[in-house]
């Protein structure tokens, strides 16, 4: 892939980029970061950290070859991983501020929340991997008025 952006000819183009492998079999998330932000790791008890690793480039930046290292995480069961767009993290806030990990934070707090809420009418036990990309959408739209400015991707995987 980077080799590709880099035969398009425009030094001034570049591409960030999680490039990412799911292992069913062993519950293993592979990584490499490309001028990304971070993933992150809700674990069983809802605490959200990022899930460190070395950050890179973005592709087309830097020499023709270019060596990757990637990252490795197994899952246990009801952990959930979380991709995002730097649209979420950067979203202007009300008060003046952005988003952020914050913002985040705060979405999957709410989440687990209202879970244990439901807890005693339904038989679920943990927030679905749906359940947490919606929480962090409508908490990023519910955070300023104006549309947003740049795209809002989250993608979530959770381990059943």
């Amino acid at each position: 892939m980077h080799q590709t952006v880099r035969q398009l000819g425009n030094p001034d183009f570049h591409i960030s980029a999680i490039v990412a492998r799911w292992r069913a079999p062993t519950s293993t998330f592979t990584w490499v970061n490309c001028g990304h932000p971070q993933a992150y790791l809700v674990d069983v008890d809802g605490n959200l950290n990022e899930l460190k690793g070395p950050a890179h480039p973005p592709l087309g930046v830097g020499d023709d070859e270019r060596t990757f290292e990637p990252s490795e995480r197994q899952l246990a069961s009801d952990e959930r991983i979380i991709l995002i767009t730097d649209g979420i993290t950067e979203r202007r806030t009300e008060g003046g501020g952005t988003f952020g990990i914050d913002g985040i934070r705060h979405a999957v707090a709410e989440t687990e929340h209202r879970l244990r809420e439901l807890a005693h009418v339904a038989e679920v036990e943990n927030p679905t991997a749906a359940a947490t990309a919606l929480a962090i959408l409508q908490a990023t739209r519910d955070s300023w008025r104006d549309p947003l400015e740049d795209d809002a991707t989250v993608v979530v995987l959770c381990v059943a």
